[in-house]
């Protein structure tokens, strides 16, 4: 290479931190490829024409082939960014849709759980059996000397109550579970994708969950708590380093 001459990777290197530059906008960029491309376009031979040893301004036509590399590298690592931005704001709002429907529940569980307890209570008093679906029955010490349609319009009524309350215990807790299933990704093997990417970018998003999984009854909900927590953790050994053989 002769004096003066620039070294094309060290050309190229100065065109991407000249475009790399916030203040050089995507527009700025993208009018550039296409004022390159243009000159490209005017100085590429057509069909016949006579093309003169060294071609059409052989120095102008190498800086604008690397101009132009560097504008579309610039622009497909912007195109990247977006790309990761969008990602890393999606796996935000998944953790917060999560953790908002596990507080949720655990806000309204009690009440639904302590309504369920009474309505189950004054049943159980009156004589009645209540069975885990809701369903309330008599029982023949009830049917020996009761009024029969009295005693099962009220077998009815209470039996509507408390199975709407049993439903909206359960449909609680379903309904929670699906949606931290969906919104973190969990499938039946492996970390949740949400999960491993949370990690990955240094999130910890664990103590919500141990809470959860502490607080709430024998159910598929607090499983999915605790698998959930064993998961971060599980997430957390793939991050660290490698111990060093010696």
């Amino acid at each position: 290479m002769s004096d003066g001459e620039v070294d094309p990777a060290e050309a190229h290197e100065q065109y991407l931190r000249a475009f790399r530059h916030p203040a050089v906008s995507r527009d700025q960029l993208r009018d550039l490829l296409d004022a390159v491309n243009a000159f490209l376009d005017t100085i590429t031979p057509k069909r016949g024409e006579y093309v003169p040893r060294g071609g059409w301004a052989p120095e102008s036509t190498a800086m604008a082939f690397q101009i132009g590399r560097a504008v579309e590298q610039v622009l497909s690592e912007r195109e990247d960014a977006d790309r990761e931005l969008v990602r890393r704001r999606d796996i935000r709002d998944r953790l917060v849709a999560a953790l908002d429907a596990v507080l949720d529940c655990l806000r309204t569980l009690p009440e639904l759980a302590d309504a369920e307890v009474k309505l189950g209570t004054i049943c159980v008093n009156e004589g009645f059996q209540v069975y885990e679906d809701g369903s309330v029955r008599t029982t023949p010490m009830q049917e020996a000397g009761a009024d029969a349609g009295l005693l099962e319009r009220r077998r009815a009524e209470l039996d509507e109550q408390m199975r709407a309350a049993v439903a909206a215990r359960a449909d609680l807790v379903d309904d929670t579970t699906d949606l931290i299933r969906e919104r973190l990704g969990v499938a039946e093997v492996g970390i949740p994708w949400v999960i491993l990417a949370a990690t990955r970018g240094g999130l910890d998003v664990s103590e919500p969950f141990e809470f959860a999984a502490e607080h709430l009854p024998d159910c598929e909900l607090r499983d999915l708590m605790v698998q959930l927590v064993t998961d971060i953790e599980l997430a957390r050994t793939l991050e660290e380093p490698a111990e060093p053989q010696h």
